[in-house]
């Protein structure tokens, strides 16, 4: 088990490995309780990071689109969606 040392600011740092195992990246979020003599450090639900990175990929298309006739780009949509089934994309 790895030895952390808390900094003067009270921080801690996680090792690279335990990241890793847990998926964990810099910016994510963790809960942090207390388990008897025990600090539990859980990460926040998934589901949380994985809707920020779709709207950070759909932030350029909605800013794009502002405005936009929603029939038409239905229609775009549609039309590219045949074009890649048909191969042409």
């Amino acid at each position: 088990m790895p030895l952390v040392k808390i900094t003067r600011s009270r921080q801690v740092s996680i090792p690279e490995d335990l990241c890793e195992e847990m998926g964990l990246r810099e910016g994510d979020y963790v809960e942090i309780s207390r388990r008897g003599d025990q600090l539990v450090l859980r990460p926040m639900a998934v589901v949380d990071r994985a809707q920020a990175e779709l709207a950070q990929l759909l932030e350029p298309v909605w800013e794009r689109n502002k405005g936009a006739d929603p029939a038409a780009v239905e229609a775009d949509v549609e039309k590219a969606v045949g074009e890649v089934r048909t191969g042409r994309r």
